[in-house]
């Protein structure tokens, strides 16, 4: 199975609870008539937290197939189609997506109705130039996605969506490398030293092989998510 994630930016003007709505309401049950779509989720970035930690992008997109034959499918079908059409009704241009592969470090709540009002983290990652593909997953996967878990406790679920390694040949290729994603019960437990390291935070394990890894500062959003399709 593979995972489609896009990146939404709303367009120029639009208010928050606006683009939700329609990104939610109008655009989604077009994507979700799609032939082969298995899940379709949104991340809708938190309204509350925009004042205090304005997000990179609006909203992240994740949408599951079997494979890439199948989303090409889906692309052609009449309601993709119609959503394609539609995007201008609400995004900016821009955003960029990939396709990935889930891999679970802590592998728990893994039904969407049990994560229902959660809050998510998503952190948009690019390698540092001179890895390869193949040492940057494994060194995400097997050193840093251990050091995360054992800074940050009051995670609930923690799962990393690597890029898969034959989608760089495509056009375009991936936006990023990979994208972590940690869920929490709620804001008030959120840990926001982790889309704001500050010199002293440096010292954690964690933040110090980041800066071996991944170019800085990483982008991220922090979310809710939306099950259209389940």
């Amino acid at each position: 199975m593979i995972k489609l994630i896009g990146f939404l930016t709303r367009k120029h003007g639009m208010d928050v609870a606006d683009f939700q709505a329609y990104w939610r309401d109008v655009h989604a049950p077009m994507i979700a008539r799609s032939p082969g779509l298995l899940r379709y989720i949104q991340s809708h970035a938190c309204p509350e937290a925009y004042d205090e930690y304005p997000p990179v992008f609006d909203g992240v997109a994740e949408a599951w197939f079997d494979d890439i034959d199948a989303f090409d499918a889906a692309v052609a079908s009449p309601g993709w189609q119609a959503a394609i059409a539609d995007v201008a009704n609400f995004m900016a241009p821009g955003g960029g997506r990939l396709f990935a592969t889930e891999v679970p470090i802590i592998d728990a709540l893994p039904s969407p109705r049990e994560r229902r009002g959660m809050v998510k983290f998503i952190g948009l990652l690019t390698r540092l130039p001179g890895l390869s593909v193949e040492e940057f997953q494994h060194h995400w996967r097997d050193i840093h996605g251990p050091l995360v878990h054992a800074e940050f406790p009051e995670m609930r679920r923690y799962i990393q969506c690597h890029a898969i390694p034959d989608t760089y040949a495509m056009t375009p290729p991936p936006a990023y490398d990979g994208v972590p994603e940690a869920w929490f019960d709620n804001l008030d437990v959120f840990p926001w030293r982790m889309v704001r390291r500050t010199g002293d935070e440096r010292a954690s394990a964690a933040a110090r092989d980041s800066q071996n890894v991944f170019l800085q500062p990483i982008p991220s959003i922090v979310a809710r998510e939306v099950v259209i399709l389940e």
